[in-house]
């Protein structure tokens, strides 16, 4: 069988090196010019305990989500892996390690619930790992050696690879580990016939593989971020770890504060003082984040929250994915107290888009709120980013020297944007503070002036729809049923589109890195151009339909998946499917 694509999950438990087989396997991929894209599952408890799983996926064609079903499931252990099997596609794959048979009860042996519509394929993966390492380790690589025969790729390709990845741990471990690839690789050539074939195109150039946790913390950095502080939190921790290792070398700093309330304290300070700075959080700690973004919205001091959200609430699920956190990143506050949310789709968003965010920021003097996920944050993909290196950047409003004379800090302007200063400028004082305020910064409780200086802040959200990249329309502009969607879940809609379209079922979609503010004549022209509206999310109460819904007064067709893994393209184009043959009675 002739394969352009193919989708292999290795299941476990912690210690089996599952991170490492995916690495391994997408950096082998990558390097022969394959499109790729990897989602690892872990278990939210220590080292030791519970399941972990790689999926990958690699494709000569342009990969936008994990795609449905699985063509191989590799089973490292097999109690944990007997649910996978859910996954398998007819017709696939299973690799089951034949050491361990007899080893377990019949109910926990992933062999005994193989069906007939799935091929097993017994590997001694334990037995041949203590072959070339002595240890039980090395069995993730006996696996992939299988495979390197299995779909007929390279040997080369995963051996430069294992050499590549070990190389800081010595020649020796490099040795064992290339040892277990190719027992693997020698075993599956004598016990099973080659009749799976992937096609490779010699001529392809290496991808670049990233996360969309690395492309943010590169976009903030390459635009000019001087300052981080944050509190570890599963998913978006990698972020910070970026930030100490790379801002120190361009003058920057990085500081772990005591938790999420002291980061956000902090990296308003330092707004404050002039240099860009971010913090980054999940569900939990952009709650406890509340009132420092309203005292930025009073204060009308610029801030950067990466959020990358995960399933809640409380600490509710912390490695797994959904997009449960948009109501409080809209809402989350007391009073009426506006702020930027904007929603990547993908790594290349991930990088361009906080760079927009630090120059709305800036230049609006308001705080953004930057909307990741999990499955965005953490997944591997081959991408092709265009690096926009502008480390010195500034969208600040400066005052003139005629207006530091008698300096308004929250001068009323027709953008809402009045000057801001360094604090220290000569002759140049004011105050700054949570309360409301007049013009000057001194604490104001009148009527008129709320009124006024409500209006200034919201007035700026107007005046920057200008500066708002334009929403995208993909698909088929003549198509009756319009699909609207945010974040992470665009790209299995995309391929939910595609299934349908492949069944003469024509769609499109309106996508945009904004969800407030939103260029709104070009979604109201969309959705008047459309007879039915479908809205998916990952989200039990559809948190982005009803903000369509009360903005535009939209009555869409919801689909609701509180998920905990990434969104399936087939569930999109049943959804669909469906739909058409509403429109049809």
């Amino acid at each position: 069988m002739k394969y352009s694509e193919i989708k292999i999950r290795f299941c476990g438990i912690a210690g089996d090196g599952i991170v490492a087989s995916g690495k391994i396997l997408a950096g082998a991929c990558a390097n022969i010019g394959l499109h790729v894209m990897v989602n690892n599952i872990y278990s939210a408890e220590i080292r030791g305990l519970g399941k972990s799983s790689a999926t990958i996926r690699f494709s000569t064609s342009k990969l936008y989500s994990m795609g449905d079903g699985l063509d191989l499931l590799v089973g490292m252990v097999s109690k944990e892996s007997i649910i996978d099997l859910r996954d398998v596609k007819v017709g696939g794959n299973v690799i089951y390690d034949i050491s361990t048979v007899g080893d377990v009860a019949e109910e926990d042996s992933l062999v005994s619930h193989i069906t007939p519509e799935i091929q097993g394929h017994g590997l001694p993966l334990k037995k041949l790992a203590n072959e070339a390492t002595g240890t039980n380790q090395g069995k993730n690589l006996v696996a992939i050696g299988a495979i390197s025969y299995f779909y007929s790729l390279p040997p080369d390709m995963f051996i430069d690879q294992i050499k590549s990845v070990f190389a800081h741990k010595g020649e020796h471990i490099i040795d064992v580990n290339i040892n277990a690839f190719r027992l693997g690789y020698e075993y599956f050539r004598e016990h099973y016939p080659l009749n799976n074939q992937f096609e490779i195109d010699k001529s392809s150039e290496p991808r670049a593989l990233t996360s969309g946790n690395d492309a943010i913390a590169k976009g903030a950095i390459d635009c000019g971020l001087k300052f981080f502080a944050g509190y570890p939190i599963t998913p978006a921790t990698k972020i910070m770890e970026i930030a100490a290792k790379e801002l120190p070398k361009l003058g920057g700093w990085t500081l772990q504060m005591e938790d999420e309330i002291a980061a956000i304290g902090a990296v308003l300070g330092a707004w404050f003082a002039g240099k860009r700075a971010m913090t980054a959080t999940s569900g939990p700690g952009l709650s406890l984040m509340s009132e420092m973004i309203n005292l930025s919205v009073m204060s009308e001091i610029p801030t950067i929250i990466v959020n990358v959200q995960r399933g809640g609430p409380s600490t509710g699920l912390p490695t797994k994915v959904e997009q449960g956190d948009l109501n409080i990143a809209l809402y989350g506050g007391a009073g009426d107290s506006p702020r930027v949310v904007m929603a990547p789709s993908n790594s290349e968003e991930c990088y361009s888009g906080i760079q927009l965010a630090f120059d709305i920021a800036e230049k609006y003097q308001t705080p953004v709120i930057f909307l990741s996920d999990l499955f965005l944050g953490q997944r591997i993909e081959t991408v092709t980013i265009k690096e926009n290196i502008a480390r010195n950047r500034c969208t600040r409003k400066k005052p003139t020297s005629e207006q530091l004379e008698d300096f308004l800090r929250y001068q009323i302007t027709d953008d809402g944007v009045s000057p801001m200063i360094v604090p220290g400028e000569p002759g140049a004082v004011y105050s700054t503070t949570g309360l409301e305020h007049s013009v000057t910064g001194n604490p104001n409780y009148e009527s008129d002036v709320h009124s006024m200086m409500t209006a200034k802040r919201f007035r700026k959200f107007e005046s920057m729809v200008a500066d708002l990249p334009h929403a995208n329309i993909l698909g088929d502009e003549t198509a009756e049923i319009g699909i609207a969607g945010w974040g992470s879940t665009i790209g299995s809609i995309l391929e939910g589109m595609d299934i349908a379209k492949k069944k003469g079922v024509k769609t499109k979609l309106i996508k945009s890195i904004m969800i407030h503010p939103q260029r709104e004549d070009l979604f109201r022209e969309f959705f008047a151009s459309c007879k039915k509206i479908i809205v998916p999310e990952m989200n039990y109460q559809g948190q982005y339909a009803a903000l369509l819904k009360s903005r535009y007064g939209i009555k869409p067709i919801e689909v609701h998946i509180p998920a905990v893994e990434p969104v399936s393209p087939l569930k999109i184009a049943q959804k669909i499917m469906e739909t058409n043959s509403e429109l049809s009675k």
